[in-house]
């Protein structure tokens, strides 16, 4: 099966050189633990490939999230690859219906790397849940057609892996980041609870370390 880099080495081989082709990942966590960082650090190592790859974020702007790469090392090339391989798209779902959001998506070329940030702002503007979960289930199918690997980025609280409305079993995969109180220094956890057509470990914590000059997967905690 073909398989699409994750951007961090350690964890491509921990699922078998990457993220299946094809699927959509849940990436999961508290505000903070770093899953807009990640998102970025995904996309940049396809633009560097030459991959098309688009962030659609429901919150931050283009230049607040450019400003956030430029505070990282490894993020500053972003700038480098923006309207040529790299894309960020702004929609305020204020202005924008969810069902002019899905028309939007579905006018998009075909592409190789999508980041959606985030799951929280779908929920927040769908009438019930009943129309939330229809809603995931057609984006599923439509993702799966339009890119090679999405990741849906999703803010939880405590130990939770999704918002409780039914995400992490519409995806085919889901990774979640949290902090762990070890010695009175908290530090970022990565772990793998999902990902299907893959061999890993589940639920093992593996330390993320993200500071100025990159984000790197290490070593797992014990």
């Amino acid at each position: 099966m073909d398989r699409v880099t994750t951007g961090l080495k350690h964890l491509d081989s921990l699922i078998c050189g990457g993220f299946p082709d094809r699927t959509v990942v849940l990436f999961s966590g508290s505000s903070g633990a770093g899953k807009t960082l990640f998102g970025l650090n995904f996309l940049l190592d396809g633009a560097s490939r030459g991959e098309k790859c688009c962030y659609i974020s429901f919150s931050e702007s283009e230049e607040e999230l450019l400003r956030a790469s430029d505070g990282i090392e490894s993020l500053k090339h972003v700038r480098k690859y923006i309207n040529k391989t790299f894309y960020i798209k702004h929609i305020d779902l204020e202005k924008h219906s969810l069902v002019k959001f899905m028309q939007t998506l579905k006018q998009y070329p075909q592409i190789d790397r999508l980041v959606i940030d985030n799951v929280n702002k779908l929920l927040l503007f769908t009438e019930t849940e009943k129309k939330y979960r229809m809603m995931m289930i057609e984006l599923m199918s439509f993702l799966k057609e339009k890119s090679r690997c999405s990741l849906l980025l999703c803010e939880t609280k405590d130990n939770e892996i999704d918002t409780g409305k039914g995400e992490s079993f519409e995806c085919d995969g889901v990774i979640n980041l949290s902090f762990l109180e070890l010695e009175e220094n908290p530090i970022r956890t990565l772990e793998i609870h999902k990902l299907r057509y893959t061999s890993f470990n589940p639920k093992v914590a593996y330390n993320l370390r993200i500071n100025n000059r990159g984000l790197e997967l290490v070593n797992k905690i014990i």
